[in-house]
């Protein structure tokens, strides 16, 4: 997954919506595909009562899709780890951020509003300056988007690839490539089939 994604939390009424409503208005004007997770603690549902979707549910059902003119809903009736609901929204399209409203996992790397305790992989306290926040989670989509241009599959399988080892595989590739008699200096792609 090379999509590039920032968590935010902070107490009640520190901003958190405000902010991110911003920054999703700011990215999507400059053509950025954006896409936004609401993470809460407390047992809630966006499913209404007495609707056919809610019968569903009710009836068992563990996933109901709910397509109309307008959108699509899809309503999973089970709780998901941040990583699986990740991997799931990736699996709809390309996307260049994803903004977690709540996170509290150990991996997603996160704004902290106002002065609650910090938590695991947080890589910044939001003071005000939009502008030095915006730069941040730019850079980051550039440099996913970077890490993106190397793609691997093994047996049909998309696999992810970290920065470093998506540097590696394209340096040692493209190392190797070079020494060939008849491969150019300056090798703008290069695709790589290999059926075992």
């Amino acid at each position: 997954m090379n999509t590039a994604v920032f968590g935010f939390y902070g107490e009640s009424n520190t901003g958190k919506t405000t902010l991110i409503t911003k920054i999703i208005k700011k990215l999507s004007k400059e053509g950025f595909k954006v896409v936004c997770i609401k993470i809460s603690d407390k047992k809630t549902s966006f499913d209404t009562k007495g609707k056919d979707t809610w019968f569903f549910a009710k009836a068992g059902s563990k996933l109901v899709v709910l397509s109309s003119k307008n959108e699509t809903n899809f309503l999973l009736k089970d709780e998901l780890k941040t990583k699986k609901i990740l991997d799931k929204i990736n699996s709809f399209d390309k996307y260049d951020l994803i903004i977690i409203e709540g996170a509290n996992d150990d991996f997603t790397k996160k704004i902290r509003l106002g002065n609650i305790k910090k938590r695991k992989n947080t890589i910044l306290t939001y003071i005000g300056d939009f502008e030095e926040l915006i730069g941040i989670i730019k850079k980051e989509i550039t440099r996913r988007y970077d890490m993106s241009k190397i793609s691997i599959k093994v047996n049909d399988k998309q696999i992810s690839l970290t920065e470093f080892p998506a540097e590696f595989i394209k340096n040692t590739i493209t190392g190797m490539l070079k020494s060939l008699k008849g491969v150019e200096d300056n090798i703008k792609k290069i695709e790589i089939n290999i059926e075992i």
